[in-house]
């Protein structure tokens, strides 16, 4: 029988293979992502997906997108700041649900 760090480890090498982070990054952004964008922008705008360094950001409307694009640099520096460096290097933005 496996122990669940046994798990933990394989989701990990998969991710690396597939392009994504590590699982915890992705919690990581999403948990911050308020901290990160602000919270109005928070309110509008959810992290979706982060593969090969491209954090995907949904957004409920055009304006929220265009926002979220004006901001992409600092984005990624508050995401380096918070010790995801490697793991984005831009941001795509969707726009509808």
């Amino acid at each position: 029988m496996n122990d669940p760090s046994s798990l933990g480890h394989g989701l990990e090498r998969m991710m690396r293979l597939l392009g994504g982070p590590p699982p915890n990054t992705m919690r990581s952004i999403e948990s911050r992502w308020g901290d990160i964008v602000g919270p109005a922008l928070a309110e509008h705008t959810r992290p979706v997906e982060l593969v090969d360094g491209v954090l995907t950001v949904r957004c409920d409307d055009p304006v929220w997108s265009a926002q979220i694009q004006w901001m992409e640099h600092e984005i990624l520096e508050r995401l380096a700041d918070l010790g995801g460096s490697a793991a984005a290097r831009k941001v795509r933005v969707r726009t509808g649900a």
